[in-house]
């Protein structure tokens, strides 16, 4: 890794040379639900912790062994999105969320930097909420951690992260009434809704520990201070790697009172209904990695080129309900791109991988991007590529007492080009794709995994512009996206967001304020059912939900690190529509009130 230029910034471990300055603004403060992103959003089932799925297209990018069991992950920690804070002084920071029907945010972090020798961080936040409708309450909790010791030479590293995520999130298969055919049907408490499920729970627990030993090459330089004092630096740049750890995932779901209504051809039996995958993966991985840092007489030089190269192994046991399942992942894999700290207006990457053995034999990738700067007139990026991938676990395999399937799906494939225009400076963002998807795993009307026989042609547009105008700001997203297979994706085909707001220095300057609202609106769309016994949405041929504008009003005040914020939700229902779904069966929670607060302590 090369030598850190700034600090008051974090970086991830994907991209050490990247660095982000620690946020302080009033931006979007009052989203805190999880769901919001700064493109296309999620919806959940109705209630903070629940299952969520994405607005566009869900492609799992990631590589060797997927579970599938992904739609609880936005809640989650993960330690590729661990931030590592370079600061000079220690960070602390606290938050708290409020919300209607006892929802509740909590988050705490710390991080310090100790001479340059220790650089330790610690992350947690938990969710609990009840809903507002019966037996969707949910209950998460996440912790994480990261280490990393230098000796006294600079030459060698040791770093140790972790990742603890536990979610419990009480299911009731949606409500009885059918809002969207008979709309008079209205109870005077949500609560006094009929549910499907009154006894589900699923449930999910992943633990993820990673140990890396690393050994830099390079040269020192001193830095000379005063006459009498001088600083003698490290330079890495080549490095050696051994990486080690364990990955434990359990994925659960029982129901002590099922009806066979509700579960069909999955119901087991008269007491319960049950499904349970845990996987163990050990991973073991060798890398070397170029950082392009070069000495050029008496000063440091950055080239624009870094390189990673290694080989990993993973072995991987699994048992799902009774069947056992044995496996081992080799793959080796190179990483080139432009180092962000030479300063060229230009950058590049190029990665890929293959599987060699395992479950994932023959999985490969190869993509690359290149992007210039022009300064004022603002940045372009070209982006694409092309991988294959095996079919995700739950895809592949499901066995219970009563139904089951082993399917030999041919490996997904996708090619996809995208380009993205960034106007900084004028707050504006162009971006378009399109994606040739071969090979297409769905879950079908029925909860089957289902693979398409031809290709599905699958591109997106989305703008986004800040228009400001001395205190007055409008903030807007517009997102367009089709595909050729409806029968196997459905998504609105626009999704549209804004934020009208008044900012400015008040109480003689001392603290600022933030107030306006925020709309969100998306097309019509047969939007997907849930099924919590698989942990899937699924393709349903029932209903085409009809969707209405969401409105929020907010305020958000900062006086120097604390944040404060208060936020109506969703203040028109029914004014417009009765009922607005964010699957089937699953209402949204309505006319709700928030707040809280954001607490940042500095030494």
């Amino acid at each position: 890794m090369a030598q850190l230029k700034e600090t008051n910034s974090y970086y991830y471990q994907d991209h050490p040379n990247d660095l982000i300055p620690i946020d302080t603004a009033l931006d979007n403060i009052e989203e805190y639900n999880f769901m919001n992103t700064d493109t296309w959003d999620f919806f959940n089932l109705g209630n903070t912790g629940q299952a969520h799925q994405y607005l566009a297209l869900d492609w799992n990018e990631g590589k060797g062994f997927k579970s599938g069991m992904t739609h609880f992950d936005r809640y989650k920690y993960q330690i590729d999105k661990i931030k590592y804070y370079q600061i000079e002084k220690p960070i602390s920071q606290i938050n708290y969320f409020l919300g209607s029907k006892r929802e509740n945010v909590f988050g705490a972090m710390i991080a310090h930097n100790i001479k340059n020798r220790l650089a330790y961080g610690v992350d947690f936040h938990r969710i609990s909420s009840t809903g507002v409708y019966n037996n969707i309450r949910s209950r998460t909790g996440n912790f994480s951690l990261y280490g990393i010791f230098s000796s006294k030479n600079s030459r060698y590293s040791l770093s140790v992260d972790m990742t603890y995520s536990q979610v419990k999130a009480e299911e009731n298969g949606g409500i009885k009434a059918d809002f969207i055919n008979n709309p008079g049907e209205k109870e005077p408490n949500k609560e006094f809704y009929e549910v499907n499920i009154d006894k589900g729970i699923t449930q999910h627990k992943n633990l993820d520990v990673m140990i890396t030993n690393s050994y830099h090459f390079g040269f020192s330089k001193i830095d000379s201070i005063s006459d009498s004092l001088a600083i003698k630096t490290f330079y890495p740049s080549f490095s050696v790697h051994y990486s080690t750890g364990t990955q434990k995932n359990t994925y659960g779901f029982i129901d002590n009172a099922a009806d066979t209504a509700v579960y069909g051809d999955f119901f087991q039996a008269i007491d319960s209904t049950f499904y349970r995958l845990y996987y163990h993966q050990i991973p073991n991985r060798i890398a070397l990695s170029y950082s392009g840092l070069m000495k050029n007489l008496d000063s440091i030089q950055y080239r624009n080129f870094s390189l990673e190269a290694g080989a990993q192994h993973d072995n991987i046991e699994l048992w799902q309900n009774r069947k056992e399942f044995t496996t081992n992942n080799l793959h080796v894999y190179a990483k080139i791109q432009s180092n962000p700290l030479s300063g060229k207006k230009w950058q590049y990457s190029a990665q890929t991988f293959y599987y060699l053995t395992g479950y994932n034999q023959h999985d490969w990738l190869a993509k690359g991007s290149f992007a210039y700067d022009f300064q004022k007139l603002g940045k372009l990026e070209v982006s694409g590529g092309l991988e294959q991938q095996e079919a995700n676990w739950i895809e592949r395999s499901f066995f219970s007492t009563t139904a089951q399937w082993e399917n030999k799906f041919n490996k997904k494939s996708r090619l996809f080009v995208s380009g993205e225009y960034l106007l900084p400076k004028y707050g504006f963002k162009l971006h378009g794709e399109f994606n040739i998807l071969t090979n297409y795993i769905f879950f079908n009307a029925d909860s089957r995994p289902e693979q398409l026989s031809s290709a599905m042609n699958y591109w997106q547009f989305y703008a986004s512009k800040t228009l400001r105008y001395k205190i007055l700001h409008f903030d807007n997203f517009i997102g367009f996206q089709g595909n050729n297979h409806q029968e196997a994706l459905r998504l609105p085909k626009i999704y549209l967001k804004s934020s009208f707001y008044v900012e400015g220095k008040i109480f003689k300057g001392k603290m600022l304020g933030r107030f306006g609202a925020d709309l969100r609106y998306n097309t019509n769309f047969a939007i997907n059912a849930w099924n919590p016994l698989l942990g899937q949405f699924h393709i349903q041929n029932e209903q085409q939900m009809k969707f209405t504008p969401r409105v929020d009003v907010f305020l958000a005040f900062q006086v120097k690190t604390l944040r404060v914020w208060a936020k109506a939700n969703y203040i028109n229902e029914g004014l417009i529509q009765t009922n607005y779904f964010n699957a089937l069966g699953y209402p949204d929670r309505g006319r709700t009130f928030s707040g809280g607060f954001i607490w940042r302590f500095l030494e």
